[in-house]
């Protein structure tokens, strides 16, 4: 944002009536004449329409005057010399082709009022944004918040004037803060005045709570009930004894009589319940041993009826439960086998090439001479006539009918073709092979050979065929078909069944039966495999002594019956004395008045002390955060500073250039080269202290500022020759880029820095404020 200033109007203010300032164009406008006329008064006015307040008259005003004092006959800013006129800041700003005028106004009315003149009063000083500089247009309409200046100029410029734009007349303020406070001065800079707001938040939070915990009368109450519960106590425990809780039962839900907090408040119906479960477990310590025998016999019951399913098939199958992988594998084989035997019963004159290659059993060499008869024979048949492809086929369906009947009826003398009836069965087949002949001789040449080609695969195939046969006469026997089929409808419940198998091998019950479909047999054989398990069970000696309702007692109380084992006669009767004591402490109303006191205290407490340290931790996070930021935003200023400082502060005997440190980001500390504990402005000159405050100032202008323009009060006060020539040279090509108003009272240096700019091509232009305060007076 590249605002500078073009006009200034200043009416009724100070020692001004008025007057009218034009800048122009000028980098550099120097405020001459001596003191007291008015210099000051130009930056005061440009401060409190930029920032809504002086902070120099502020400052004082904590330090000299009292608070208390409310009403003041005259106002410190208002010119009551000027005719009752009212109190006008005007300025006009210029950034490129944009224009923006902005008024600080105050009705002369407003003064009249005593109370509306303490020094610190700026509240009546409204802002006003108007469409021209001539223009007194103080309307509603055109008033703005001061945060609008924010807005204009960039987040936080109010706050950062004094430190960013504008030097005091004398030295920087923030030189004389203690090192650990000048952070706390740049918080609105570092941008860390939300976290510190923060910060504080959690200290006051922190405090309090710290306050609360601590309590003297909160302390007090806290013994003064712990004293009188003592006291109840020991009454009540002379009464009945001491006897400290221990928790007995391990079920989920634990059972009332055996919490540690008894009662809220006394019931009787709720101490007789209590005493009345503890005794029924009592009476089943001496029949451990029973219950150990039922829950055994029980055990094994309970896995008959679970498991009756599963035995019966143990029964059934008996040795054979494991059969079905090996079943499922011959009927594998045999299914494919009977696949190879269906494709080889299709014939030579059908079967392709890659029904050949499914079939087993090829000899070395013979499935390729295989495969190129088929080639051979697609060929043949494409290069004969129709006839005699079918004649081929006849003889080929020929020679297969009869080899199935002479393996079938080997001494039949009717015609397997025609059913003719023949003397024998050697006449029927020399009638065949003559006809079979007369067959051939109607072939050609082609026909007959596709016809010995068939033959000859038809040959290879049988050779195959008597294989396949051969195998399923091997596999068939051992194939159980029922046995498979009965496996298959349990086999999603086989691995149950045959863990429940192992488990009874394991106690040396031995399956030796055989697979059965005979129902009869089967549950003859669970019925004995039943016997088998019961006699496993143990004798009750004393089975009618346990209570019918022994199973529900144990469960309500104990997750496990091993649980109930380990309990003896003594933690119950101490369970019955523990509960004993806390109905009478119950049934002291002023005892449990107290413990539920005390308990709330301790509760209020308790929950304090969690706040807290969630504060806590919240406020640490907050300042290691707010630490580590500082310290890096003075570190992006610190080069420039060390330049900046040995360029102004030539001569310093300690050696060129300052230092800063910020201690991890808790303080703002200026240090020489040697390293000093003590702070740089400590060892230096009033001249050096200044020169060291405008250093800092322009390093934080050159980082920082969002506005090019930089107001100097006076800088030469305390610099000499060499000071002031080094600052217009850092000016002049530094900061060359933003718009200096400086003041001076000796015409000699605001001649010689308007020179050194002039030099180097820079606009400047002067005023006289004697002059100029004569005219406004």
């Amino acid at each position: 944002m590249n605002w500078q200033i073009s006009k200034i109007e200043v009416s009724s203010f100070k020692a001004f009536k008025h007057i009218y300032l034009d800048l122009g164009e000028s980098s550099l406008l120097t405020l001459d004449g001596p003191n007291g006329y008015g210099k000051t008064s130009i930056f005061d006015a440009i401060e409190l329409l930029l920032t809504g307040q002086i902070s120099r008259i502020q400052n004082l005003f904590n330090t000299l005057l009292t608070s208390k004092k409310k009403n003041y006959a005259d106002n410190l800013f208002w010119n009551s010399r000027s005719g009752n006129n009212d109190l006008c800041i005007k300025i006009e700003f210029e950034n490129d082709d944009r224009k923006l005028v902005l008024a600080r106004y105050c009705p002369a009315a407003i003064f009249n009022k005593p109370a509306n003149n303490r020094a610190d009063n700026y509240k009546n000083f409204k802002l006003y944004e108007l469409p021209e500089f001539e223009s007194s247009d103080f309307t509603k309409s055109n008033q703005r918040d001061n945060t609008f200046l924010d807005d204009v100029f960039g987040k936080n410029f109010r706050e950062n004037f004094s430190y960013l734009n504008y030097l005091e007349q004398g030295q920087n303020r923030l030189l004389h803060t203690r090192v650990d406070e000048r952070k706390d001065k740049l918080g609105n800079l570092f941008n860390i005045s939300e976290i510190e707001a923060e910060i504080e938040k959690c200290n006051t939070l922190h405090s309090k709570l710290t306050k609360y915990i601590n309590s003297t009368e909160r302390t007090e109450k806290s013994v003064a009930l712990k004293e009188e519960i003592a006291i109840l106590r020991d009454a009540l425990q002379a009464e009945t004894g001491e006897v400290e809780y221990k928790k007995l039962t391990t079920s989920d839900i634990q059972p009332g009589w055996d919490r540690e907090i008894l009662f809220s408040t006394y019931s009787a119906e709720d101490h007789n319940a209590y005493h009345k479960s503890v005794r029924k477990i009592t009476d089943l310590l001496p029949l451990k041993a029973t219950i150990k025998t039922r829950v055994h016999n029980q055990t094994i019951e309970d896995n008959i009826k679970r498991n009756e399913e599963s035995l019966r098939c143990l029964a059934q199958f008996g040795k054979d439960l494991g059969k079905l992988d090996e079943l499922e594998k011959i009927k594998k084989n045999i299914d494919e086998l009977k696949h190879s035997a269906a494709i080889i019963k299709r014939g030579a004159s059908k079967i392709t090439k890659k029904e050949a290659e499914s079939l087993p059993n090829w000899a070395d060499g013979r499935l390729e001479w295989f495969k190129s008869q088929v080639t051979s024979r697609d060929n043949a048949r494409n290069n004969i006539s129709a006839n005699a492809n079918v004649a081929v086929e006849l003889m080929d369906l020929k020679n297969k009918l009869l080899e199935k009947h002479k393996t079938s009826f080997p001494d039949d003398k009717f015609c397997p073709v025609c059913g003719a009836e023949w003397e024998d069965h050697k006449s029927m087949m020399s009638a065949i092979e003559a006809k079979t002949k007369q067959i051939s001789k109607s072939l050609d040449q082609d026909g007959n050979s596709l016809a010995i080609l068939i033959s000859a695969m038809d040959s290879e195939l049988n050779s195959i065929n008597t294989q396949i046969q051969e195998n399923l006469n091997l596999l068939t026997p051992r194939f159980e078909p029922s046995l498979h089929t009965a496996l298959t409808k349990i086999k999603p419940r086989l691995p149950a069944i045959t863990q429940l198998s192992e488990k009874l091998q394991s106690t040396n019950i031995q399956l030796t039966d055989s697979f059965t479909e005979d129902n009869g047999l089967v549950n003859e054989r669970l019925e004995k495999l039943k016997e088998i398990l019961r006699s496993k069970k143990q004798v009750e000696s004393d089975a009618m002594a346990l209570p019918e309702d022994w199973r529900e007692t144990t469960n309500n109380a104990f997750k496990d019956l091993q649980d109930f084992y380990i309990i003896s006669a003594e933690d119950l009767n101490a369970k019955i004395q523990y509960i004993s004591i806390k109905a009478n402490e119950a049934q002291n109303t002023r005892l449990q008045t107290c413990i539920s006191e005390l308990k709330s205290i301790e509760k209020e407490t308790q929950a304090a002390q969690n706040a807290r340290n969630k504060i806590k931790k919240l406020r640490d996070t907050l300042k290691e955060t707010e630490h580590s930021y500082t310290d890096q935003t003075i570190s992006a200023v610190e080069l420039i500073f060390h330049i900046y400082s040995g360029r102004l502060i030539q001569n310093y005997q300690r050696g060129l250039g300052l230092f800063i440190e910020s201690r991890e980001g808790t303080q703002l500390r200026f240090l020489t080269a040697e390293k000093s504990e003590h702070d740089a402005v400590m060892s230096m000159s009033s001249g050096q202290v200044s020169a060291l405050s405008l250093a800092f100032f322009l390093s934080l202008n050159k980082v920082y500022a969002q506005v090019p323009l930089i107001l100097i009060d006076d800088p030469s006060q305390s610099l000499d020759e060499i000071n002031v020539a080094s600052l217009t040279d850092l000016l002049r090509c530094e900061l060359k880029h933003c718009q200096l108003i400086v003041s001076s009272h000796e015409d000699d240096i605001s001649t010689y820095m308007r020179y050194r700019f002039d030099r180097a091509g820079l606009k400047t232009s002067s005023l006289n404020m004697q002059i100029l305060a004569k005219e406004a007076l």
